[in-house]
């Protein structure tokens, strides 16, 4: 994997090289084993490669191509073999091609319809010199990241926001609204970042810039493009579920690096787990697998339907698969705030969910220190391969297939813990009752409440209103709510990324030497399971049907049976508890900030911790109080004070 950087000049003055070796210097820490730079008149690019494939070896970047187009990219094409036959390249030429020398040449021949053809993350800039025209593309899943800025003279873009920051011209200065929508959870907004005028390329986007910096911005994939999937019966979907997931997670082990993986007893995770196992086996090689477990003895509460101790359903995986060696990570120790300024120097960005921090850094170290630089995860499942498919059912309502619709209610009912109301509210009035309905009902039974959002965000009220949190949710479709949509728009909002994970994934690579590989992620495997019958993700009323019965006989069943959720960081009170003496003085640094007292209720923050529950964990009514407000707005004003003082 890479970082890349890069400078187009509007002005008619040559891009200084100079220039360019500061912006690799600042990104020197994700690519730090060979950097290439090439300047030429009006443009400038940089690559900063970390060598984690067989073919990196030849990997020798910015390339120039027999059209004279350079390009420079962060990339690791999974479907090599495909791309090189289509191209007509032979055996060894492409068994001693890099990455980028196929894309490039499939660019060439292909023009912008190649970044549908690709499967795998990429973010790739080439420059035209023909027609004096930089293109910035990013993969339709978002793994990969770019940011940009444009200025009177000149186009940069970047890896991340520090290679922009190199350069004088490009002011670092923090975006207020995106700060306000980080408090409330608001991550609708895919295009703008944390910082004034940079800009993040949309995942699946084109951004097209010429000579006199004219841009155009366009979408090359999206998901009402999926062709619709029949087969023949429930078996077939099932088996053709496998086939796709097997070859994503097989394309996905292509390193010279050991390949592990984090491993739960959830569905995803846990099949992304045998199908590499086994796979590995055929090669005669183990998968080194990490698991998050609580502290021992803990016995805190959990959400009803829910379990805190992974243990029991690792096991039994490691007892069907013996060549998956398990490293349970008891994180209890670990101070989740710790390596805050750490995560923000990698990431460019605030944390989003801290409780969580701590058992996930903890895993990454371990995996450094192990040599294990390559880890397999499941981000993406419960959108694509383990929908649970229960969001059709008001589909079926509105389309008049009333039968249908009772009949998954009454699954939904029997096979939960709740009431047949609840069921019902669930399942249907949640989904279409009108956004000002629900809305009303909420502030009905919240008369104290200023808006929803303040149940779980730390944010003041006044600078909610100043920076137009409301307002901006409205017009990105966000609903503080949070309530279940219906089943197409439910797994379209599950399946467009977070805001923050390109950049997480870069964060990992370049502080522990890590890449994070998703084969649930793949584009094929999101077309299969976005093109099938929802209906075959319900088939006998079970939930995640398609997975349960793509993946029997190869995982255990107490996993595929298994209708509870796993809880991550089930003893994050006990931890957030050792560290209220540290808190008190955390929220005193925080006043220093005046942005941070005029974001951040500081006094609400103030009060949870000297106010702290008796009891070895908060009652319900406040729980939110310390799951999210507490730790969030601890580690965004931690942020916001790492950004000043960074200044």
């Amino acid at each position: 994997m890479s970082a890349i950087a890069g400078i187009l000049r509007f002005d008619g003055r040559p891009v200084r090289r100079h220039d360019v070796e500061r912006m690799a210097n600042a990104l020197r820490a994700h690519g730090p084993d060979r950097q290439g730079i090439q300047t030429a008149g009006r443009i400038g690019l940089a690559q900063l490669l970390m060598r984690m494939t067989p073919e990196d070896i030849f990997e020798h970047q910015p390339l120039r191509g027999a059209s004279g187009a350079t390009m420079t990219a962060d990339l690791r094409l999974d479907n090599r073999d495909e791309l090189a036959a289509a191209l007509g390249f032979d055996h060894d030429t492409a068994k001693m091609s890099a990455d980028s020398a196929l894309v490039l040449a499939a660019w060439e021949r292909w023009g912008d319809l190649t970044w549908a053809k690709l499967r795998g993350p990429f973010a790739a800039a080439i420059w035209d010199p023909n027609k004096h025209v930089l293109t910035l593309a990013r993969d339709p899943m978002g793994i990969n990241v770019v940011v940009w800025h444009r200025a009177p003279a000149f186009f940069a873009f970047a890896t991340l926001p520090k290679g922009l920051f190199a350069l004088a011209d490009v002011p670092r200065q923090l975006s207020e609204e995106k700060i306000a929508d980080f408090l409330v959870l608001n991550h609708a907004e895919h295009d703008t970042t944390v910082y004034r005028d940079v800009f993040r390329l949309s995942p699946a986007h084109l951004l097209k810039i010429n000579a006199e910096g004219e841009m155009a911005l366009r979408r090359y994939w999206s998901a009402d493009d999926i062709k619709p999937i029949r087969l023949k019966s429930d078996a077939a979907y099932a088996e053709a579920m496998r086939e796709n997931l097997d070859r994503a997670v097989r394309r996905q082990l292509r390193s010279v690096h050991t390949v592990g993986c984090f491993l739960s007893g959830g569905l995803d995770s846990s099949s992304v787990a045998v199908l590499a196992a086994k796979a590995l086996a055929e090669q005669g090689k183990r998968l080194p697998a990490y698991t998050h477990v609580p502290r021992k003895g803990f016995n805190g509460p959990v959400r009803r339907g829910w379990y805190a101790d992974e243990t029991p359903y690792v096991e039994a995986i490691r007892l069907l698969l013996p060549t998956i060696d398990v490293n349970y990570m008891d994180s209890s120790e670990c101070d989740d705030f710790a390596e805050l300024d750490g995560v923000f120097r990698t990431t460019d960005t605030p944390v989003r969910n801290p409780n969580n921090l701590g058992w996930v850094l903890h895993i990454l170290r371990s995996a450094s220190a192990n040599k294990h630089r390559v880890l397999l995860c499941g981000d993406l499942g419960n959108a694509t391969i383990s929908w649970d498919g229960w969001g059709q059912a008001a589909d079926h309502l509105v389309a008049g297939r009333f039968w249908t619709a009772f009949r998954q209610w009454r699954q939904y009912y029997n096979a939960s813990s709740n009431s047949a109301w609840t069921a019902l509210r669930q399942l249907f009035v949640d989904r279409l009752a009108p956004p000002g309905l629900s809305a009303w009902v909420a502030r009905i039974n919240n008369p104290d409440r200023v808006a929803p959002w303040q149940v779980h965000s730390a944010i003041r009220p006044e600078f909610a209103a100043a920076t137009g949190v409301d307002a901006r949710a409205r017009r990105t479709g966000h609903d503080f709510l949070y309530r279940r949509q219906r089943g197409r728009r439910e797994r379209l909002t599950m399946l467009t990324p977070v805001d923050f994970r390109g950049e997480s994934y870069a964060g990992v690579l370049a502080g522990y030497g890590i890449e994070m590989r998703d084969p649930t992620s793949d584009l094929d495997v999101v077309n299969f399971c976005l093109g099938v019958p929802v209906e075959q993700y319900l088939v006998e009323g079970i939930g995640r049907s398609l997975l349960r019965r793509a993946m029997w006989g190869l995982s255990p069943p107490e996993i595929l049976t298994n209708r509870r959720h796993g809880a991550q960081a089930p003893d994050w009170f006990a931890k957030l508890e050792r560290r209220r003496p540290a808190m008190e003085a955390d929220i005193a640094e925080l006043a220093r900030s005046t942005l941070a007292r005029k974001s951040i209720d500081l006094d609400r923050m103030r009060t949870a911790v000297e106010n702290w529950p008796s009891g070895n964990w908060p009652e319900i009514n406040k729980l939110a109080e310390y799951e999210s407000v507490l730790p969030r707005g601890l580690t965004v004003g931690r942020f916001v004070r790492w950004f000043e003082q960074e200044n």
